[in-house]
């Protein structure tokens, strides 16, 4: 019997998914960052493409420049750090038209074949506009970082699942509240103004992944888990240097600008006032009496644009605030902030 010729590369690349991978670089060590890119360019059954966006970083970019030359990775070099959504907007200029898109962390590394399992999936799922993957805890690969976040009423927002030991929690093609952008696929089409939009640059960092995830849940789209897709994630690695009480100001502040913008107004009123007596008690018994007053006080700054933002969203919504809070029923997060490990036994 005569062997199969195997076709050559390039007519192999042509028959797979095209996909447009974007990380976001600020500041990361030069190896976290090339075992970022390294596992995406060494990615199974996809045509892909790495857009490498430097966002300003302090050490002028030197964890990017050794990837300048590669054919398979663009670099692209931010003047100024507006935050991870305008780093991603500025990748997402470079991508290939009609490409997949998946947003990954640079301290963040995919199986071989994660990506083509996404891939697999969604377009299985014509109503789905995102596939969100298993993404476990690098330094405890038993435990899971997210399968998707959640959002409960009273705006608090995390990662689904995170801290548990993984047990099947969820199958493939199962739905959840939406994509954690630490590690994500969309549609090509999904960030146009038509389908659900861009990222909203100015929460700078936090809230721009539930912010996204709320106005797709609004236009009526779905996210699908794909726990059969893993992802290694150095949990909060890129960010944990600017300090908890740092993280925790932009948190609150962006917490109360995202429900503004995108809850109905009396549930958005419920989170303003609920936030405000916990920061009210909270600048006595503490801690971060000066963050929770400073996070008050940016969202009231901001609101007016947020307002003007939200009379642009479409009027009519696919789903109610209690459908979308319903996904982070039985949810607890099971992680602590200060040692970045799981609490779960």
């Amino acid at each position: 019997m005569a062997m199969a010729l195997q076709p050559p590369e390039r007519l192999r690349r042509v028959t797979e998914p095209r996909v447009t991978a974007i990380v976001v670089v600020h500041g990361s060590p030069a190896e976290i960052v090339r075992a970022c890119v390294e596992s995406l360019l060494d990615a199974t059954g996809i045509d892909v493409s790495v857009v490498l966006v430097d966002n300003a970083s302090p050490d002028a970019g030197a964890a990017c420049a050794p990837w300048a030359l590669h054919r398979r990775v663009e670099l692209v070099t931010s003047v100024s750090n507006d935050g991870f959504a305008a780093g991603v907007k500025q990748g997402l200029l470079r991508a290939r038209g009609n490409d997949f898109v998946f947003l990954l962390n640079d301290d963040a590394t995919v199986a071989p074949d994660a990506i083509e399992r996404c891939i697999a999936v969604l377009t299985s799922h014509p109503g789905a506009i995102a596939a969100a993957p298993r993404v476990m805890l690098a330094d405890e690969p038993d435990r899971i970082d997210s399968i998707g976040v959640v959002v409960r009423p009273n705006g608090e927002a995390f990662n689904a699942y995170i801290g548990q030991r993984w047990t099947d929690q969820v199958a493939d093609g199962d739905d959840v509240f939406g994509p954690c952008f630490s590690a994500a696929l969309m549609r090509a089409d999904a960030f146009h103004g038509s389908v659900v939009g861009p990222l909203d640059a100015r929460y700078r960092l936090y809230y721009e992944d539930i912010d996204w995830d709320l106005r797709a849940q609004r236009a009526g789209w779905r996210t699908v888990a794909v726990p059969s897709a893993v992802v290694l994630h150095r949990h909060a690695s890129s960010t944990r240097l600017m300090g908890e009480a740092t993280r925790y100001e932009m948190v609150q502040r962006n917490l109360l600008l995202c429900a503004l913008k995108n809850f109905t107004i009396i549930s958005a009123l419920r989170v303003w006032v609920s936030r405000l007596v916990t920061h009210a008690k909270g600048t006595i018994t503490g801690p971060y009496r000066v963050q929770r007053i400073r996070s008050i006080g940016r969202a009231v700054v901001d609101a007016p644009p947020m307002l003007l933002a939200r009379r642009r969203l479409p009027r009519t919504r696919a789903r109610t605030d209690a459908e979308l809070f319903a996904y982070s029923l039985g949810m607890t997060p099971q992680f602590d902030a200060d040692t970045y490990r799981s609490t779960s036994v």
